[in-house]
């Protein structure tokens, strides 16, 4: 018993210190307050300011901003990279008002009823309490700062590329693309540059985008497979359209299962993309039209792939022969109606080189050289007017032929005499090729019917071409023969 009684009087002894305790901090809480002092335990920032008079507060503040205001104060950099950007107080637009930090300082503990007083001095004796900070953005300087670091850091992705050297082929990296979303980036630093938690340091992690092409793609390149050249008369408007179709060409990259449109990789011919008004054949007479002579272009790219290895997959003839190419050899295309297109169906990536100048046009393939089983030449051969073309595509090795693989059969019209031409209806309207010269219409010769079945029988006849052509060869004999190829220059 006695030592419950001894206990009670202890709890009872705390209990009255405790108040008395408790009594004697309110009063010297309220005292400071009735004295214009800071309420105890009260900060700005990392700075205590509690029991200071309004001027010892006030030099805080002024210290406070001058020390804000004299650094860093935001600090950007990139993951695994040097760069870095840094920014100061006045860059940034960042500002703080002293004298409104001191005055809603001081007025906690000092606003509302004598209850609410009393309860924000308790609290803030025993909690600890922060006073707003006056700090304040320009919003201009502040999106101003993010935008150059967005332009600094955003970047397209770059392609692994080839390049031709005098000793040899290098094979050079892509480079990853980035986007920076300057939205979220304001969203993260915003608040500790107004809560003035400087510097304010963020790592950046834009959004990156693969290369298209990337090096792994390219690195079996090393070697050309092929190469086709044709003639044309330069410093002409056909000239020139050639030359732009040739270039836009160039240096494209098509891996192994991928498809190469001529339309959607050279584009419209249009005036806007540099293309000129050259002759065309309409309605069988020669008249100006621009983009005439591209047709050249996508003929001499067919050459090339065919000798390559790879597959048309979407071909037409002209109407009648062309005078660049072999009969069976040419591929007409024409702006949003025909195209001409290939797939390589090559173990490894292709590279096509393509360029027209002062008359000559030349576009190779470059590839991996173990992808071929010999080298490859086209064979046209004519079995009937009018005339009627078997194309072949022969493969050596070495000094022998170890495959005549039969690709397709053409047939061209003879284009009509001219004191014959009669106006065509509106159906029967064609922009067709120049014709080459061809021979008279003789008896029609039937194809012979051990003729091997089709390895590929890409469309061909009576399609569209807008161009006219340089002047046609020698005129072919009627007699079943290969047809000549061009002279070489």
């Amino acid at each position: 018993m006695k030592a419950v009684r001894y206990f009670l009087i202890f709890v009872a002894v705390a209990l009255a210190a405790a108040l008395i305790a408790d009594m004697t901090f309110l009063g010297t809480a309220a005292a400071f307050i009735r004295d214009g002092r800071m309420a105890y335990g009260l900060k700005v920032g990392n700075t205590p300011i509690g029991g200071m008079t309004r001027e010892e507060a006030s030099r805080e503040m002024q210290r406070l901003s001058k020390t804000a205001l004299n650094g860093k104060a935001l600090i950007l950099s990139l993951p695994d990279e040097n760069q870095a950007f840094s920014f100061s107080t006045e860059e940034v637009g960042l500002s703080v008002d002293a004298d409104a930090m001191l005055e809603a300082a001081y007025n906690i503990g000092r606003s509302g009823s004598t209850a609410q007083q009393i309860i924000t001095v308790l609290e803030c004796a025993f909690q600890g309490k922060e006073a707003p900070l006056a700090a304040t953005l320009d919003e201009v300087k502040f999106h101003q700062v993010l935008q150059s670091v967005k332009q600094s850091v955003d970047r397209a992705p770059k392609d692994a590329s080839i390049v031709f050297t005098p000793t040899g082929i290098e094979h050079q990296p892509g480079l990853t693309g980035r986007r920076l979303d300057a939205d979220a980036l304001s969203a993260k630093v915003k608040p500790r540059l107004l809560e003035l938690r400087l510097p304010c340091r963020e790592t950046l992690t834009p959004e990156e985008t693969e290369p298209e092409i990337r090096l792994e793609d390219i690195n079996a390149v090393n070697a050309r497979l092929s190469s086709c050249t044709t003639y044309y008369i330069a410093d002409t408007g056909r000239g020139d359209n050639i030359e732009i179709a040739a270039a836009a060409l160039d240096n494209c990259i098509v891996r192994p299962g991928d498809e190469l449109s001529f339309n959607a990789t050279v584009g419209s011919r249009v005036a806007s993309a540099g293309y000129a008004v050259a002759p065309v054949i309409i309605n069988g007479k020669t008249e100006q039209d621009i983009g005439g002579g591209v047709c050249q272009v996508s003929s001499t790219l067919y050459n090339a792939i065919l000798t390559a290895g790879l597959t048309a997959t979407a071909r037409t003839a002209h109407y009648y022969p062309s005078a660049y190419v072999d009969a069976g050899l040419d591929a007409t295309v024409a702006d949003g109606q025909i195209d001409f297109a290939f797939r390589n169906t090559l173990p490894h990536a292709v590279l096509l080189r393509s360029g027209a100048f002062d008359g000559t046009l030349t576009i190779s393939v470059y590839g991996c050289a173990e992808d071929l089983p010999g080298v490859m030449e086209m064979e046209s051969v004519i079995i009937g007017p009018p005339p009627t073309v078997e194309v072949y595509r022969l493969t050596y090795v070495g000094d022998q032929l170890v495959n005549r693989e039969y690709l397709y059969t053409d047939e061209y019209d003879v284009p009509p005499p001219p004191e014959e031409e009669k106006k065509p209806t509106e159906d029967q309207a064609r922009f067709e090729t120049a014709p080459s010269p061809v021979p008279s219409p003789a008896p029609a010769q039937t194809t012979p019917e051990s003729k091997p079945s089709p390895a590929a029988a890409p469309t061909t006849g009576e399609i569209a071409s807008t161009e006219a052509q340089p002047p046609a060869g020698p005129t072919t004999p009627s007699a079943p023969t290969t047809v000549p190829k061009p002279p070489k220059r």
